[in-house]
């Protein structure tokens, strides 16, 4: 008999792991999985070899954001084969980061990482990772990519996306560094206690703060498939990011208005001078049409740009999920339903 659990909130309250906790595994690695069926086997038995190296007590999440492939029938697979690997799916697909948080909201250990199914970032680094951040008293160790493993497109997406959020946010971002990192139980907490509705996993671990060092390690090329990411979607997610964690186009609106009006008055005094030293004479029509049709381009642009952030406001103040749950599987009990918490 199945036995219903509620879904985890990721507001979380703020708990760290304490000396008393004895049987917390040392590391979770959360793991959000889509079209990743081809490289799951592989991907659990390394993240496996790696853990068992540094602790006998891990713990593997993977979350199957709906893939459309074989995804989930593979984390059932490893799931009951392991005590050690937890399987959540969620109800569709909510996107990598609210995968993320949903695998951040079933971990508890204390140390954490998060890395992609494509084996692009190895997962024997994380030994690397763990050693650096104990060696240097670290909260934080973010992996620095020596080598991209995208192509010129990605590439160029990925360089331009982080430009416009580094520009506009002050965030330290940047295409060298992605989700790969390890990070403490303390730094977990908080990143649950966010209440941001749109979740983007580097921004938020930016904004934590905590005391942080890079590490450089070498990053493979993709073995399988092919990103989900595609300029339009980056141009997309770079738009929205910007609305949420930033106020300077706002500002960068509000210099262009004062410009605009600057420009309009000394145009105006241009004019009267004109007319009182040689008298008036007809207009210019084209120039006229031309100073409309500008202007008013101008105006229907930085309304939208504030219908943008309307927008967003009314998204976060709606609260709803950044995720929803429908199985978890563990070798206990696999393949177990979900019933929704009730929230207020």
């Amino acid at each position: 008999m199945s036995v219903h659990q509620p879904v985890p909130q990721i507001s979380a309250p703020h708990v760290g792991a304490t000396p008393d906790d004895a049987d917390l595994p040392e590391v979770a690695v959360i793991v959000p999985v889509y079209k990743g069926a081809a490289m799951l086997g592989e991907l659990v038995r390394r993240l496996r070899e790696t853990l068992r190296g540094i602790d006998a007590r891990y713990q593997i999440v993977l979350v199957d954001d709906r893939s459309p492939d074989e995804s989930w029938t593979g984390i059932l697979a490893e799931s009951a084969a392991d005590p050690g690997v937890l399987g959540v799916r969620l109800s569709r697909n909510f996107g990598q980061h609210a995968a993320i948080s949903a695998g951040m909201a079933h971990a508890r250990a204390r140390w954490y990482v998060v890395m992609d199914c494509d084996l692009q970032d190895p997962p024997e680094a994380i030994a690397d990772l763990y050693r650096h951040a104990i060696e240097t008293d670290a909260d934080v160790v973010i992996a620095e990519r020596e080598t991209s493993g995208l192509g010129a497109g990605r590439n160029l997406g990925s360089t331009l996306f982080n430009t416009a959020l580094r520009w506009s946010s002050g965030l330290e971002v940047s295409s060298k560094f992605g989700n790969f990192r390890i990070f403490s139980d303390k730094v977990a907490a908080a990143f649950r206690a966010y209440p941001e509705q749109l979740r983007l996993f580097p921004a938020i671990m930016t904004q934590l703060g905590f005391e942080t060092r890079r590490l450089r390690l070498p990053r493979n090329e993709r073995a399988e498939g092919k990103s989900s990411y595609n300029l339009f979607k980056l141009a997309k997610l770079g738009l929205e990011t910007i609305i949420a964690y930033s106020e300077k186009p706002l500002w960068l609106m509000t210099g262009v208005g004062v410009a605009v009006c600057i420009a309009s008055v000394l145009f105006g005094l241009t004019i009267t001078v004109n007319a009182l030293v040689n008298g008036i004479s007809v207009p210019g029509y084209a120039s006229l049409a031309s100073l409309i049709s500008f202007l008013g381009g101008l105006q229907v642009f930085l309304i939208s740009l504030v219908g943008l952030y309307v927008g967003r406001a009314l998204a976060e103040a709606k609260r709803r999920p950044v995720f929803i749950v429908d199985r978890l599987a563990t070798a206990g009990t696999p393949d177990t339903p979900q019933r929704p918490k009730d929230t207020p």
